[in-house]
C-alpha cells in the first residue's frame, strides 16, 4: 500500500520546491515569469499524483508464492522462475531493489513502454531490467527482501537472504 505519511513528507518537500517559483513572479522578466509558471505546473502535476496516491487503497506491491506483483511495473506477477536474481540491497541506505529478469524481453512484453526500456537495458548493459522502489510504500526494502526469502531465499544475494527487521527510521 502507498503510505499517507511518506505522501506527506513528499507533499511538503514539493511544497518547498514551489516556493523560488511563487517568488520569481516578482520579477520583471516575463520568460522568467513564464518559467515560473512553468515550474508551478509541474509541481500541480507531481502534486496530482500524489493525490492519487493517497486516496488509492489498492493493493501496490505483493509478494507470494506465485512471485512478485507490482502494478506500477506490469499487470502481472513476475513469475519466481522469470528471476534470475535479486541484486544485493544496502538495506541501511537504499529504497530500490533491483531484479534481473531471466527473459527480460518477454517478461516486460505486457509493461509500459517505460518499464520495457529495461529489458533492453538489461541485454545490453548488463544492468537488471526492473527496480521496486519503496520510497512511498509502506514498509521498506528489509520487508521486501523478508517476503522473498520466504519463497526463494535462493534468488537473493548472500548478504541479504537475513535481512533486519524494518528500521525505526523507515516511517512505515
Amino acid at each position: 500500500m502507498w503510505s499517507l505519511g511518506k505522501l506527506r513528507v513528499a507533499c511538503f518537500v514539493l511544497l518547498g520546491a514551489a516556493i523560488p517559483a511563487v517568488a520569481g513572479f516578482a520579477s520583471l522578466v516575463p520568460a522568467l515569469q513564464w518559467l515560473c509558471v512553468a515550474w508551478l505546473g509541474g509541481i500541480a502535476y507531481l502534486m496530482h499524483g500524489l493525490s492519487r496516491r493517497a486516496c488509492d487503497n489498492a493493493v501496490v506491491l505483493l509478494v507470494d508464492q506465485r512471485g512478485i506483483f507490482d502494478r506500477r511495473v506490469t499487470p502481472r506477477h513476475i513469475a519466481w522462475q522469470e528471476i534470475e536474481v535479486i541484486w544485493p540491497v544496502d538495506t541501511e541506505r537504499s529504497c530500490v531493489v533491483d531484479i534481473e529478469l531471466r527473459w527480460p524481453e518477454i517478461t516486460l512484453r505486457e509493461a509500459r513502454w517505460r518499464v520495457r526500456i529495461g529489458a533492453y537495458c538489461q541485454k545490453a548493459s548488463a544492468v537488471p531490467a526492473v527496480s521496486i522502489s519503496m520510497l512511498l510504500l509502506e514498509g521498506d526494502v528489509s520487508r521486501l527482501l523478508q517476503a522473498v526469502a520466504r519463497y526463494r531465499p535462493d534468488l537473493l544475494h548472500y548478504t541479504n537472504r537475513r535481512a533486519p527487521l524494518e528500521h525505526s527510521h523507515s516511517g512505515g
